[in-house]
């Protein structure tokens, strides 16, 4: 996704982080932030990580799959279907029921080399392993 300021400056990248735990959104707040990434909010739910990734169309979306309500892989097809929103499922749980909604990238939680290798991957910085 190409983003620029009026000057000609290109805006840093944007996320959507969704977890239903305050400590794990500050983790991966820390680390998008790092990555370089403008967090546009941190949400416990999957309504509004939707609701928010219709509204700001930002590059990408962290979201866990065990959320309250509406599970996280529920979500997945309608961001795939209405933008360029990119999506790293960040779980404990198995991302099969993710993957038949269209996921690509994984990242188990507590494996912050392979979340922060994703975050660069979306924005085009390749990292070796």
């Amino acid at each position: 996704m190409s983003h620029f300021l009026s000057e000609g400056v290109p805006a840093r990248p944007t996320a959507v982080i969704c977890d239903d735990d305050p400590m794990t959104r500050r983790l991966v707040r820390e680390i998008a932030a790092r990555c370089g990434y403008d967090i546009v909010a941190g949400v416990d739910n999957a309504i509004d990580a939707l609701n928010l990734v219709l509204e700001h169309h930002p590059d990408v979306l962290v979201l866990d799959l065990a959320l309250q309500g509406l599970r996280g892989e529920d979500i997945i097809e309608s961001i795939l279907e209405c933008g360029s929103t990119r999506i790293i499922v960040h779980s404990s749980y198995d991302p099969r029921y993710a993957l038949k909604s269209g996921a690509r990238m994984f990242a188990s939680k507590g494996n912050i080399k392979v979340l922060e290798k994703m975050l660069l991957k979306v924005i085009g910085v390749e990292v070796s392993a």
